[in-house]
C-alpha cells in the first residue's frame, strides 16, 4: 500500500482490554472523553493525539491520525501519532491481530508487511475500549 492511500484502520489496536459500558452517542469532542487509567498509562499522551470522536453504525470511536513507519517481526508497530496541536511523537504498539481497513482502493484486510513507510491511517478505537463512564456536560 502506498503512502498516497489513505486507510482507515479499525481499532484493534488496544484489543483485549477489558471492555466497559456503552457509551453514549452525546459525546461531541475528544475533551469530553474519560480516559481509563489504564490506558493514559499505557498510551502516554492519548488524550492529545485524539483527533475526534465519531459515531457509525450507531457505534462510537476515537479516532487518532498515526504515520506508519516499521513494524518489527516480534509484532511492535513503530506510528508516528499526530497530536491535536500538529506535532507527531513515536509511538509503539503491538500489532494488532486483526488488520481490517478501508482504503482507497478498495482493499479491505492488510499485512503489517504491505504497510510502507509514510502511509497515514485514521485509527478508529471503539469507546467502550477506552472510556472509564460516559462523560457528564
Amino acid at each position: 500500500m502506498s503512502s498516497l492511500y489513505r486507510s482507515t484502520l479499525l481499532g484493534f489496536v488496544v484489543a483485549g482490554l477489558s471492555a466497559c459500558p456503552a457509551f453514549g452517542e452525546d459525546v461531541v469532542g475528544c475533551d469530553e472523553v474519560e480516559w481509563k487509567q489504564q490506558i493514559l498509562l499505557i498510551f502516554d499522551g492519548i488524550e492529545e493525539a485524539c483527533q475526534e470522536v465519531v459515531i457509525r453504525d450507531g457505534n462510537s470511536y476515537v479516532r487518532f491520525e498515526v504515520e506508519f513507519d516499521r513494524a518489527t517481526v516480534d509484532g511492535d508497530v513503530f506510528v508516528l501519532m499526530k497530536l491535536q496541536d500538529g506535532t507527531r511523537v513515536e509511538r509503539v504498539f503491538p500489532a494488532p491481530r486483526d488488520f481490517h481497513a478501508l482504503s482507497s482502493s478498495g482493499k479491505t484486510n492488510f499485512a503489517m508487511r504491505e504497510l510502507a513507510r509514510g502511509d497515514v491511517l485514521d485509527v478508529y478505537i471503539p469507546m467502550s475500549r477506552v472510556v472509564a463512564a460516559t462523560p457528564t456536560r
